[in-house]
């Protein structure tokens, strides 16, 4: 009797083992990805890891996400990706990337078929995507996921001193040289305005000469730079011309943060920057609406002339060894509420169509104008020529120092764009060559 329940037991044991052996699910193997973001400030972060990584890795725990957030900006960004790629040893999945050269030296995967697949298609504009694509200039091919984006620049005022001056909210550039010159009180310690006249400096002087002069095209159709037109050299001699006088003097070496907190800190009735800004200016102003505004100011033309849409997002390294997973993590971030909580820290527009009818862009009234300029019908844009590898350095190298000389009278505002326009043509006449090949 005895053996006979011994027996049936090591029976039982071995059938349910086999059971086991059959039916159960393997467990999904565990991987680790990395992300590295770009122009992390410490809110930015806090959102990616909150709003993002954590909500990702509860819907996926066999995914770990190691996140690497690097504060400088594109320059500082690039140079510490290029170490990386030499080494072998890039990250899975990083920020959107505007220069065709990662995709000419095959770093980066294409996503055409990744988004084809996904729950994603159709959820974006073709603009939006053709400019990405736009980037891959023999293949057209997509290789950023967008997530959002905005209009650039705008110009942030003390709506509160306008009025104290009895001023209107200028709308035109020439209405707006004459209200920073009106409100320059420098007995008082107020400027009329602040410029950026360090990092990223050139981008935006891009930017504001070109909606000055409502210029849409880069290049003419014989491969001319309209970067140093007539119009173009009248801007930047009107606005640089304003430095130590209706700025402060250290605007000479400001970025964007130190251009912020001179606005904030009641130093500079006007700074041009973005909506990106915007975060930190309402938390600086405790939520007062009635101390500052956006607005834009339109071309000498009588519209609106900003650059094409190109919007910020995640970018996956062909190194990765885990790309399938790499993509839950981007097309997670792309989705509606991720893609939202994005771009409300950014201050910018989430590109995703899902997001259209956030609240939060219609609340806020910098961002209803934002919004508005960005997709307003009489709105132009102009395309800058981020297909040349050398579009960036050449800002950030030789163009930047350049400005800086401008403001201190050392050099012409025509020579330097004279400069600036003879390096693109050069660069876009190399280019030009070398896709003939």
């Amino acid at each position: 009797m005895f053996r006979r329940t011994i027996n049936w037991m090591m029976a039982t044991v071995l059938l349910v083992s086999l059971g086991f052996t059959v039916y159960a699910k393997p467990a999904e193997k565990r991987v680790t990805i990395s992300y590295w973001g770009v122009n992390i400030t410490p809110e930015r972060e806090q959102v990616i890891r909150e709003d993002v990584i954590k909500p990702f890795e509860a819907k996926y725990p066999n995914i770990k996400v190691n996140f690497l957030g690097l504060p400088g900006n594109a320059k500082d960004y690039n140079q510490k990706l290029d170490m990386a790629l030499a080494a072998g040893t890039p990250p899975d999945i990083g920020h959107i990337i505007t220069e065709s050269t990662y995709i000419a030296k095959g770093d980066l995967v294409p996503l055409d078929s990744y988004l084809k697949k996904s729950g994603l298609k159709g959820k974006y504009s073709k603009d939006v995507l053709n400019n990405l694509k736009n980037l891959d200039v023999k293949k057209h091919r997509l290789y950023g996921l967008p997530i959002s984006g905005g209009p650039g620049w705008i110009v942030w005022a003390r709506s509160d001193w306008f009025k104290e001056a009895g001023l209107k909210i200028p709308e035109s550039w020439d209405e707006f040289f004459s209200s920073v010159k009106r409100l320059n009180d420098r007995t008082n310690g107020r400027y009329g305005l602040s410029i950026r006249g360090g990092n990223g400096s050139a981008l935006f002087i891009e930017y504001l000469m070109y909606s000055y002069s409502g210029i849409t095209e880069f290049f003419t159709k014989k491969g001319k730079c309209t970067v140093n037109d007539p119009k173009h050299v009248e801007f930047v001699e009107k606005y640089l011309s304003l430095y130590n006088g209706v700025t402060p003097e250290d605007d000479i070496t400001k970025n964007w943060v130190e251009l912020a907190a001179t606005f904030q800190s009641g130093k500079a009735a006007t700074i041009i920057h973005n909506l990106g800004s915007a975060a930190s200016h309402e938390k600086a102003f405790g939520s007062d609406l009635s101390k500052f505004q956006a607005f834009f100011l339109k071309s000498q033309k009588g519209y609106l002339n900003l650059p094409a849409p190109n919007p910020s997002g995640l970018v996956m390294f062909k190194l990765s060894k885990n790309k399938d997973a790499a993509w839950k993590f981007m097309e997670f971030m792309a989705s509606k509420e991720q893609a939202s909580a994005w771009a409300k820290i950014l201050g910018e527009i989430p590109v995703n169509q899902d997001c259209v009818h956030e609240s939060w862009l219609q609340e806020k009234p910098y961002m209803k104008v934002g919004v508005a300029g960005f997709t307003g019908a009489r709105t132009h844009f102009y395309a800058a020529p981020y297909y040349l590898p050398e579009y960036s350095t050449i800002r950030s190298g030789v163009v930047e120092p350049e400005i800086q000389a401008v403001m201190l009278k050392k050099l012409t505002a025509k020579e330097m764009l004279d400069d600036w326009a003879k390096r693109l043509e050069k660069a876009k006449a190399d280019f030009d060559a070398a896709m003939k090949k």
